[in-house]
């Protein structure tokens, strides 16, 4: 199963048109592979309720998006591309190690030479940035 997984996630990345930046691919990858683990527990689950689960998939609706969402979620993604690029150099590289690395503040503290506190005051200051720089875009 893990073997499928990790060929289908290598499938999808490969087939996106437009990828995203190259900073943010290793974690567009981790969430691909992850959203294909939960897809394919939905199945499985499904498949417990059904007394012929060969057939099983002939009922279910294809949860693969529509090209409205696919449109939708690529714009929201260019959005949030522009609200991050839009930080500031020092809250923008805190986001990044902290969400898109999964460092603690204290490895971001230590990593650039700054107090615990003030990678934590950081991160929620750029968290606070993006939110209404999206919920602008949002408006508009």
């Amino acid at each position: 199963m893990a073997d499928d997984i990790v060929q289908d996630t290598f499938l999808r990345v490969v087939a996106t048109p437009s990828l995203p930046d190259p900073q943010f691919a290793q974690s567009y990858l981790f969430r691909t592979a992850q959203n294909l683990v939960i897809d394919h527990f939905r199945r499985e689950r499904i498949l417990t309720f059904v007394q012929e689960p060969d057939k099983a998939f002939e009922f279910v609706a294809d949860d693969a998006p529509s090209p409205e969402q696919i449109a939708w979620s690529r714009q929201e993604l260019r959005q949030l591309q522009a609200s991050l690029n839009a930080l500031p150099k020092n809250l923008r590289t805190v986001f990044i190690l902290a969400r898109l690395e999964g460092k603690t503040y204290g490895e971001i503290g230590e990593q650039l030479g700054i107090p615990t506190q003030t990678a934590f005051s950081r991160m929620v200051r750029a968290l606070t940035l993006v939110k209404e720089a999206m919920d602008k875009s949002e408006k508009n």
